[in-house]
């Protein structure tokens, strides 16, 4: 019983620490890909995608669909390359245990990504009877109108360290001078 107590308080908080470190890489990574490939002609095929996908479908005046269209032009796919890459050498290098923990948050996390992504999209999605949620959407409808900033599906700490995060109330102020009413972004700050 003292060894199994003994290994709860030493592994428990590592793979707890490895799990958020991960997830904090994978985000980062999301950001960053976002940021320089998708919305810079340098980036290709993800550029194109990207902004012929998901910036024409869902641009100012239509944020939200009630459906959701499949896999066109979804670059998705296209981030399994790394992804494995990365296993590949994490598989090398880490303990098994600690292996099974960065391949478990990294899954996690980018399974997040892609369905906040697309419950922010969907018209009257079930997560927006949480404020954290509509907040977050709020910030996500800001890139639509403004795809210089706000780059970060789920951690806007990326944002805030590049300098491209804006604030869905700033947006709003600012359109409000304009006399433009953004009917996409709601009143929740």
């Amino acid at each position: 019983m003292v060894e199994w107590a003994q290994w709860f308080m030493l592994a428990v908080p590592l793979y707890v620490l490895t799990a958020v470190c991960t997830h904090l890489v994978v985000s980062s990574g999301q950001t960053l890909f976002h940021y320089g490939l998708g919305h810079h002609r340098i980036g290709g095929i993800f550029y194109r995608n990207h902004i012929r996908f998901h910036h024409t479908h869902y641009a100012k005046g239509h944020l939200v669909s009630s459906s959701h269209r499949r896999n066109e032009g979804n670059n998705t796919p296209y981030f399994l390359i790394p992804t494995i890459l990365v296993a590949g050498g994490m598989f090398c290098l880490l303990p098994f245990d600690l292996f099974l923990v960065v391949t478990t948050a990294s899954a996690a996390s980018f399974c997040a990504h892609v369905y906040l992504d697309k419950q922010y999209h969907r018209e009257a999605s079930n997560l927006a009877r949480f404020a954290w949620f509509r907040h977050k959407q709020q910030v996500h409808f800001v890139h639509h109108l403004d795809a210089n900033s706000n780059f970060a599906v789920i951690d806007t700490i990326w944002d805030r360290l590049l300098g491209t995060y804006r604030s869905p109330l700033t947006v709003r102020r600012e359109h409000s001078q304009t006399g433009i009413r953004l009917r996409d972004i709601a009143d929740e700050e």
